[in-house]
């Protein structure tokens, strides 16, 4: 049987009601009341009881380091997390533990554990089954899917459908082991700027950027953006940034289709992967 740490980190799932609203208060213990499988073999390890807005990068690499330095003692990590900020911690642990050979799965609710119509007890269980069946990567157990970091993103604040893979690549089964020497980034060595292409955006603004090593840049549609910003964009890659693009779009791909688009080839396209993951990627030299 595979064993199993459960780190918890607060968030709606491990929420109870007090006078000044809902607040992270239940323990490891207290979650695993909940779940399907008390015959798994869980540890516990109570991180903090926090709203996931409220986690830092900081926070993420405590997770990292947590995870890392128990890598020989157990087969599968899960992540209780609260959803506002999820899609970026399970992104940063993707890229900051490359060629990571066990499981990695992060699990969190719309609703607390002991709310009547709660989708918490149902996303904790897939968490655990999955964790127990030998599932390998790094991703989000959530409403009935597994959907890997890399593609992980949340889509709206209040429906148990919240997350969703960019390219719809949900997990089933088990996954071949990554290939390569798994190891911890024990930090970003990128200082990245995320920049979103609006028809007002001034160069001004784009050469605030300059002290940054890279910027990721959300461009219109297949890849549009105004011939000014372009020039800004071209003045900062002469400084030495790093121009990555991305389209503003969930779902879709840069490229240039258009005479008007042409200059998107200049720049570093990211396809098939999540705002979140795409960040992180770049923050780490992933990408």
């Amino acid at each position: 049987m595979n064993r199993i740490l459960m780190i918890t980190t607060g968030g709606t799932l491990a929420c109870t009601p007090t006078e000044n609203g809902l607040m992270p208060t239940l323990k490891g213990v207290d979650i695993m009341e909940y779940c399907a499988y008390q015959d798994a073999d869980i540890d516990i390890c109570d991180f903090k009881l926090i709203d996931s807005s409220i986690m830092t990068d900081d926070d993420r690499a405590e997770l990292a380091e947590i995870i890392w330095g128990n890598r020989d003692d157990y087969d599968a990590f899960i992540i209780t997390h609260g959803t506002d900020s999820m899609a970026y911690t399970v992104a940063y642990l993707d890229c900051a533990l490359p060629g990571f050979k066990k499981s990695i799965i992060i699990t969190g609710a719309q609703l607390p554990l002991p709310q009547e119509g709660t989708d918490a007890v149902d996303n904790l269980n897939l968490a655990v089954k999955s964790a127990m069946e030998g599932y390998v990567g790094t991703c989000l157990a959530i409403y009935h899917r597994l959907i890997p970091a890399k593609s992980a993103t949340k889509m709206e604040t209040e429906g148990f459908t919240a997350f969703e893979s960019v390219i719809k690549d949900y997990i089933e089964g088990t996954r071949e082991v990554p290939a390569g020497e798994e190891k911890l980034m024990e930090k970003p060595v990128r200082k990245v700027g995320l920049i979103y292409i609006t028809p007002n955006l001034d160069a001004e603004t784009i050469a605030h950027y300059q002290d940054c090593d890279a910027v990721l840049v959300l461009v219109l549609g297949a890849g549009g953006m105004p011939k000014h910003q372009e020039a800004a964009f071209d003045a900062l890659k002469e400084k030495g940034v790093k121009v990555y693009i991305k389209s503003q779009c969930i779902y879709g791909k840069v490229e240039a289709i258009y005479e008007a688009h042409s200059g998107v080839n200049k720049y570093i396209p990211v396809v098939d992967t999540s705002i979140d993951w795409a960040m992180y990627a770049i923050m780490f030299g992933v990408i």
